[in-house]
């Protein structure tokens, strides 16, 4: 965090005033009853280097995708086109249900999964809140009827620039318009479905930020998230390997874009952006992936690691399984846990190998950990 003055201090409250409107817009997804829960549970976990309740089952359900975003890491994953079987979703369902989690469905682009809607149907059968992550593309009026006559809690689509940066972005001319006519579609017959754009900051659509507020307010949506540009510098990527490897004898790749560009600027025209929302004072809820004070954000958009004091607690919480069936830490080390076809998925999170991996973590964030929207 900051240091200390009184800017510090402002800055300081400011974002933990932003995590906590996260967590109340989000309250589908994270409830007072689970966040209670855990203020006695998790720090006997914690010491453990175990978990006796999942928050957050996060399933990469397909491989495929029909753009090729530039900023995107799951470019080697999509030439494998995967698709995760729907008796393995309900087994994973089944076996972390206990608990109440909420279920996240990404990609690749997950309507492009024949199942998404009886995945989304299951899921609900259970009592747990569903959240989908969309390029938007496909999200067409049809299966849009489909998923809100479901009870789908959250849908986001994700926004990469204007009508000019966007495609450029996504590596497909007509991606903006599909995503503008099916994101209309969908605000406009969400029913109890949350309605929420995604802002991925790129270095190529730094300069259209603001159109994500302006389609916001145009369609009276629920929310924008801006997330934070994602990458690593190539030294991290090596003290990556060998971290993994001291502890595991072999690595666990870091799954991330690699950038050595300059970005310089970056940061103060964020910080700048962020001052005229303030002033603007727009009715439309925003999040910012992660909550970040400006001298962080300086040291994000910097040559450096990001160094922080925060610690990572999602592999406490949450678990990420692809394509296969697999089992994950998190989205950005894919050290294998285990296979949901020759196991239970508790049994798997809380196996030899993942206690391992929390208490590497407990000791200090993997240099993969650096620019994490989780942090």
């Amino acid at each position: 965090m900051t240091g200390p003055g009184r800017g510090g201090v402002v800055e300081t409250l400011r974002v933990w005033a932003n995590v906590f409107r996260r967590i109340y817009f989000f309250n589908k997804m994270y409830p007072l009853s689970a966040i209670a829960e855990d203020a006695v549970l998790f720090p006997i976990d914690y010491i453990r280097n175990r978990s006796t309740a999942v928050r957050n089952l996060t399933f990469a359900i397909t491989d495929k995708c029909n753009l090729r975003c530039s900023m995107c890491y799951f470019h080697t994953e999509l030439a494998q086109r995967r698709t995760l079987p729907l008796d393995l979703f309900q087994k994973a369902i089944d076996g972390a249900a206990k608990s109440r989690p909420c279920v996240i469905l990404s990609g690749g682009e997950p309507f492009l999964h024949p199942d998404l809607v009886a995945m989304v149907r299951y899921a609900k059968g259970k009592g747990l809140p569903v959240q989908i992550f969309t390029n938007g593309t496909l999200a067409g009026p049809d299966i849009a009827d489909q998923l809100v006559a479901c009870g789908l809690d959250y849908i986001d689509f994700t926004l990469l620039g204007d009508e000019r940066s966007h495609p450029a972005v996504a590596g497909a001319p007509a991606s903006y318009r599909m995503l503008l006519q099916n994101l209309e579609y969908f605000a406009g017959h969400r029913g109890g479905t949350k309605v929420v754009l995604n802002y991925t900051i790129t270095p190529c659509s730094l300069d259209d930020i603001g159109h994500a507020l302006q389609l916001a307010e145009r369609f009276a949506l629920d929310g924008v998230r801006f997330q934070h540009y994602n990458f690593l510098r190539p030294a991290e990527f090596q003290a990556q390997d060998r971290r993994m490897s001291a502890l595991f004898g072999a690595a666990g790749p870091a799954v991330e874009i690699e950038d050595a560009a300059d970005l310089g600027g970056v940061a103060e025209r964020l910080i700048s952006f962020m001052g005229t929302i303030r002033e603007r004072g727009s009715q439309i809820p925003i999040q910012w992936a992660p909550t970040l004070t400006h001298d962080e954000i300086r040291n994000w958009y910097s040559a450096d690691e990001f160094a922080t004091c925060r610690k990572c607690l999602y592999p406490w919480r949450g678990i990420l399984i692809d394509a296969a069936g697999k089992l994950y830490p998190c989205s950005k080390i894919h050290l294998e846990l285990g296979d949901l076809r020759h196991g239970d998925i508790l049994s798997l999170w809380n196996g030899d190998r993942m206690r391992e991996f929390r208490w590497g973590l407990k000791r200090g964030l993997f240099p993969a950990c650096s620019r994490c929207c989780k942090l």
